[in-house]
């Protein structure tokens, strides 16, 4: 396990049919899909191999995760040092300085463990886990505006809005506004 504490386990996703059958799941799921990727947009298990296989053998910079609570899986999350990213992909985060920055993303793919405050466990640990194992100096995270609930979560985990992102994800065929939304190591809200 990459972590674990307060009911939270984060570890490797891994190249087995088993983690590819979770996120098939999880990204055929309309209620899912309607926040992260979009309903337009499933992937099926062939698709999840071509996707994430690249990302758990470390042939591209994102570290692909599955969490648990109480021992059950139940999503998704990734991360990667921006400057590890290309050019273009680091652009996309309008920031002056990508040293030690740390870009975000996950989703809780068992609908029933949505609105139990988990997500805010699950980010307070990957937030400890990237400042103190991996000397991050600031998290960045880019939700949808129209996604109140993700952005109570990050906010109650530290984040704050730095600025809005416009038409930045293509998302059911339209491109969405987002927001980046930051920790800083020096003010976090879990120490």
């Amino acid at each position: 396990m990459l972590i674990e504490q307060d009911e939270i386990a984060i570890r490797l996703m891994q190249d087995e049919i088993y983690d590819y059958q979770l996120m098939a799941k999880w990204l055929t799921d309309a209620q899912v899909l309607k926040f992260y990727e979009g309903r337009d947009n499933p992937f099926d298990l062939e698709r999840i191999i071509e996707t994430y296989k690249p990302m758990i053998k470390g042939d591209d910079p994102v570290v692909p995760c599955l969490f648990y609570y109480q021992n059950i899986p139940i999503g998704y999350l990734q991360y990667c040092a921006l400057n590890d990213l290309s050019q273009t992909d680091r652009q996309l985060y309008h920031l002056d300085q990508t040293d030690r920055v740390y870009g975000i993303d996950l989703f809780i793919g068992e609908t029933d463990y949505w609105n139990k405050g988990i997500g805010t466990k699950i980010l307070l640990a990957i937030i400890s886990y990237l400042f103190e194992q991996r000397q991050a100096h600031k998290i960045v995270i880019d939700p949808h505006v129209d996604n109140p609930r993700a952005i109570r979560c990050y906010e109650k985990s530290g984040f704050v809005k730095v600025k809005l992102l416009p038409a930045h994800e293509l998302h059911e065929g339209k491109y969405s506004d987002c927001w980046l939304m930051a920790i800083d190591q020096k003010n976090p809200l879990h120490s």
